[in-house]
């Protein structure tokens, strides 16, 4: 399905998203990923400095074991 694609690290916000998705969607069912992504955009601006700075540790570690899964990578919009 993929062709191939390897699909770029998660950043921090991104990382954030997917597990707050689980969160969104157990108090909204059924709602879509656009306005997941809204309420997670929402939620990531009024965290606090110190789940952020998790948020981008956990996006680093992400980048590193890309880093080691694909060598070669490099992105190419």
């Amino acid at each position: 399905k993929n062709n191939g694609h390897i699909p770029r690290p998660k950043n921090c916000f991104m990382a954030y998203r997917e597990h707050m998705q689980h969160e969104v969607l157990k108090k909204n069912p059924g709602m879509n990923n656009k306005h997941v992504s809204v309420i997670a955009a929402e939620m990531w601006k009024n965290e606090p400095e110190e789940i952020k700075q998790f948020w981008r540790a956990r996006a680093q570690q992400l980048k590193l074991e890309h880093m080691a899964k694909y060598p070669n990578y490099k992105f190419a919009p």
